[in-house]
């Protein structure tokens, strides 16, 4: 029987190595994602036979406990250990971030589901050459605001953020978040946890990048490389410089689009539709839907045993 703990940073050595197994680009499998919103969602994780499967909580779909796709070494095996914790508990088999690729790999697994999905959940997904070279007349406007910027603040520099600037950055961010008032949870706690990879940098051991005029910061952005995906976590900015967010962008897609890299994860925009609208401005390769896949027992417990299909798809890495 699977036996889960509550997911804290102290855990984050020790499961890095499973979670980057899983090839998936969606910014849900990266080490960032997992461990900023593990408090948000309430998240434990357990591991079984070399795999890692994290279980959180949700108010949508009609569950309470969802699970994530394993990761690690046996994607078969911690499949049917969810169902019988499930059953064991009397609760239904639900899968959180499931791909419309993967909804065809469980339907096979699985007789009877239903799914459910949002818009605010779908990841921002770029061509790499796109947001580094920003080419092409729909990036124009991008580019005039870029070009503004190096105009009238022709001192700027980009770094790379290190131990050297790490604490200049914290009080940047102190200051600027100062005044700020949350309206919703989920930015309530993306404050909470801006300031947690900042006081944790070195354990969550991410990219980091800042921006400064004259020396002084005036944004930073974090991310994560995994597999082939460059995965953009956090962009804070001082408004009152124009156009820094555009350079920002760049800057950190230029210094960290390596040999390999093919896209860029700009993440979710959480309902939020002036960051919708800024998102879809960088036209988007994919806009990547993801689900909630909710196993149906005809018979609730009594009939767990006969939710399988005979036949089962093999479960992507």
């Amino acid at each position: 029987m699977l036996e889960f703990s509550k997911l804290t940073l102290k855990d984050m050595t020790k499961l890095r190595p499973l979670i980057i197994q899983k090839s998936s680009n969606l910014c849900n499998y990266t080490v960032g994602n997992i461990f900023m919103w593990r408090d948000y969602h309430e998240m434990e994780y357990a591991v079984y036979n070399d795999t890692v499967i994290f279980k959180a909580q949700t108010k949508y779909g009609g569950v309470t406990t969802v699970f994530s796709l394993p990761l690690g070494k046996d994607w078969h095996g911690e499949i049917d250990e969810v169902v019988k914790y499930c059953k064991h508990h009397n609760i239904p088999v639900a899968f959180y971030a499931v791909t419309n690729e993967e909804i065809d790999i469980l339907a096979s697994w699985f007789k009877e589901y239903r799914l459910f999905s949002k818009e605010d959940w779908s990841d921002y997904i770029y061509h790499a050459t796109d947001l580094t070279t920003l080419a092409g007349r729909k990036y124009s406007k991008k580019r005039n605001h870029i070009n503004n910027f190096k105009k009238a603040y022709d001192n700027y520099s980009f770094e790379e953020i290190n131990e050297n600037n790490l604490q200049q950055i914290k009080e940047f961010y102190e200051k600027l978040s100062a005044n700020d008032v949350y309206d919703s949870d989920t930015a309530k706690e993306d404050h909470i946890k801006t300031l947690e990879v900042l006081d944790n940098y070195a354990l969550y051991d991410l990219l980091g990048g800042v921006l400064l005029i004259n020396n002084n910061i005036a944004a930073f952005s974090i991310g994560e490389i995994k597999a082939n995906t460059l995965h953009i976590h956090i962009e804070k900015a001082d408004h009152q410089y124009n156009g820094v967010h555009q350079v920002l962008s760049n800057e950190f897609a230029k210094k960290y689009t390596t040999d390999g890299i093919e896209f860029i994860n700009r993440e979710e925009d959480d309902g939020d539709l002036g960051l919708r609208q800024s998102k879809l401005s960088y036209y988007p390769c994919e806009i990547a839907e993801k689900h909630i896949f909710v196993v149906v027992a005809r018979n609730e417990s009594s009939d767990y045993e006969n939710m399988y299909n005979r036949s089962r798809q093999p479960l992507h890495t």
